[in-house]
């Protein structure tokens, strides 16, 4: 597994480094063997280390593991970030060995993987205050000229509920839209503030 590992606002030392190549190998692949590629990102805030992990497959479609962690000490940051990924595999090793056994993420091979492209933009929180403040006709016009901070493109993916619950809460996403497998429709399931989860299905 490749790992790459940075730091914003601080120096990453090469015995830093080694233990986080060490340690989220030995980990992950535990649970995640399919994984080929690893980002961790550190940085400091005043006496504060915060650490973000992420783990994923290298394939469209494949599984994406996302954990965060935030201590005094950079070690014990990183420590809990992988802990917090470990169970979260661990809870679902039944799941993914399921979605691998029906296909999932195997979308160079998978003459059956079906997913829309789209693309997927990140805009400045005051984007959606200047759009209260704009006419109906106005907003069209205002919507192409946007600080759009980034954009890739995506896939929305073909997925049972099951599977659609299982990658954004691997993934540490609010939300997540699919093509329900069952019905063909687009859904989205996403995390309420109260613990649970909604499910939208619109019925046309």
């Amino acid at each position: 597994m490749q790992v790459r590992v940075v730091g914003s606002n601080m120096d990453i030392g090469q015995a830093l480094t080694s233990y986080v190549e060490e340690h989220l190998a030995k980990t992950v692949t535990k649970y995640f063997d399919k994984a080929i590629d690893a980002e961790v990102h550190f940085s400091k805030d005043g006496n504060m280390f915060k650490v973000i992990v992420i783990v994923n497959e290298g394939v469209k479609g494949g599984i994406v593991v996302k954990s965060n962690a935030e201590a005094g000490d950079v070690y014990a940051c990183f420590n809990e970030a992988c802990s917090k990924s470990a169970k979260q595999l661990n809870r679902y090793k039944s799941k993914i060995k399921n979605f691998r056994r029906n296909g999932g993420g195997l979308k160079s091979i998978e003459p059956n993987y079906k997913a829309i492209d789209a693309m997927k933009y990140i805009l400045p929180p005051q984007a959606f205050n200047v759009f209260e403040e704009m006419e109906e006709e106005e907003t069209d016009e205002l919507s192409q000229s946007l600080n759009v901070i980034t954009e890739k493109t995506t896939d929305i993916e073909s997925l049972t509920v099951n599977e659609a619950i299982m990658k954004m809460d691997l993934a540490d996403l609010p939300a997540l839209v699919f093509i329900n497998k069952q019905n063909k429709r687009i859904n989205v399931v996403y995390q309420r503030k109260d613990g649970n989860i909604s499910w939208i299905d619109p019925r046309v």
